[in-house]
């Protein structure tokens, strides 16, 4: 890594040039959320758990989209085998039916 002000390298983790003084600023990764993420949990909630877990540090906004997403899956799963078990129990009733 080199300084910003003076171009002299410095150590990754310094935050002011031992050269010249300069106040370093510490290189951010951008974490936008990414919708790719939720999709990827809806789909794969094994995996949208993972990365949760992993990214929950480091990339906060990421892994909320792939912990909603894996939520998100989990519980449409839930939601279509109810209606799938009440549509079997209507169609059994009605072939009973005189």
């Amino acid at each position: 890594m080199y300084c910003k002000n003076c171009g002299k390298e410095i150590f990754p983790d310094q935050n002011i040039c031992s050269n010249c003084g300069a106040q370093q600023q510490p290189i951010q990764e951008k974490d936008s959320g990414g919708f790719g993420y939720g999709v990827l949990g809806f789909f794969f909630p094994f995996i949208g758990l993972i990365l949760f877990l992993v990214l929950r540090e480091s990339k906060p906004n990421t892994a909320k989209a792939a912990g909603i997403g894996a939520l998100a899956g989990e519980i449409t799963k839930v939601l279509l085998f109810i209606l799938l078990i009440v549509i079997q129990i209507t169609s059994v009733r009605m072939s009973m039916m005189p």
